[in-house]
């Protein structure tokens, strides 16, 4: 062997051995993940490759609760061809008859009719959160209620008697947000109407472990009942008299606001003796609204 050929020989040996040093592994490849189908209207046929496969999945396995799969397959539309894919005997929503029930309303509260679509009561402790919440608005918005159409038949009266301005806003309508005359309230309101607010919610914290929502240990007519059904029954009526408020009050603000005219002289039926209406029925020409 020539000096030449060894030579030729030990650079390609140096060279292959640099190349297996340096050159990377190829990386291996990943299976493919297969995604689930979901097929309520019956749209792949039963010998389909999707199906064999075990693609296609019920529409329902894809949503889950924080708890727990929630198994519950229900059809109000008649989507689904195999009725017994559905699940038997399901309990429903009282309020909403097309979903389920949700698990911490059962029935147990008064008021419960298993309203709960965006699933605030997720858990107990947001449960009694927002009972307790609930019961404070619907106080709050009975008051106002009852209120509103008062203030907007006497306020007058008492200001001209009390040689006062009167703090309703134009056309007699009582300060909102909406209309701008909160500026006219006086300043001393708020803080008695805040330092009012702050020790409920300073009893409220500290009898949180041991007082129910919305108890607050005042009862001084003895209304609440003296039996366990007696309490339930007033704390139901509580409730949805409540509720009602807060859409009335709701109503009353969003009425004035595009009406530009009090609920009193909106729907004078309700609030004024039936002499008056009349007079104000004959002076109006024969208002379309009574």
């Amino acid at each position: 062997m020539t000096f030449n050929t060894l030579l030729v020989l030990t650079t390609i040996t140096s060279v292959s051995a640099f190349s297996a040093v340096n050159t990377p592994a190829a990386a291996p490849v990943a299976p493919k993940v297969q995604k689930s189908i979901y097929d309520p209207m019956g749209l792949y046929a039963e010998d389909s490759e999707e199906r064999r496969s075990g693609l296609v999945q019920h529409l329902e396995s894809s949503y889950s609760s924080t708890l727990e799969k929630d198994r519950t397959i229900i059809d109000p539309l008649s989507l689904y061809k195999d009725a017994t894919q559905l699940t038997e005997n399901a309990d429903m929503s009282a309020s909403l008859p097309f979903l389920r029930r949700p698990a911490l309303l059962d029935g147990s509260l008064p008021g419960d009719r298993g309203f709960d679509p965006f699933n605030f009561a997720s858990d107990a402790d947001s449960l009694t959160w927002y009972r307790d919440a609930e019961i404070k608005h619907a106080r709050l918005a009975m008051l106002a209620t009852v209120g509103w159409p008062i203030a907007e038949l006497t306020h007058k009266a008492f200001a001209s008697q009390l040689d006062l301005e009167s703090a309703l806003a134009s056309q007699d309508k009582v300060p909102s947000v909406l209309n701008g005359g909160l500026s006219l309230t006086n300043p001393l309101f708020w803080v008695g109407a805040i330092s009012a607010a702050a020790a409920l919610e300073f009893i409220a914290t500290k009898n949180e472990d041991t007082r129910e929502p919305g108890d607050y240990g005042f009862d001084p007519l003895s209304l609440a009942g003296n039996t366990a059904i007696s309490k339930f029954d007033m704390q139901e009526a509580e409730i949805f008299n409540g509720r009602l408020a807060m859409l009335a009050i709701t109503g009353f603000v969003t009425q004035e606001f595009y009406t530009n005219m009090s609920v009193i002289n909106e729907t004078p039926i309700f609030f004024k003796p039936f002499g008056n209406l009349i007079e104000q029925l004959l002076s109006n020409g024969g208002a379309t609204s009574v």
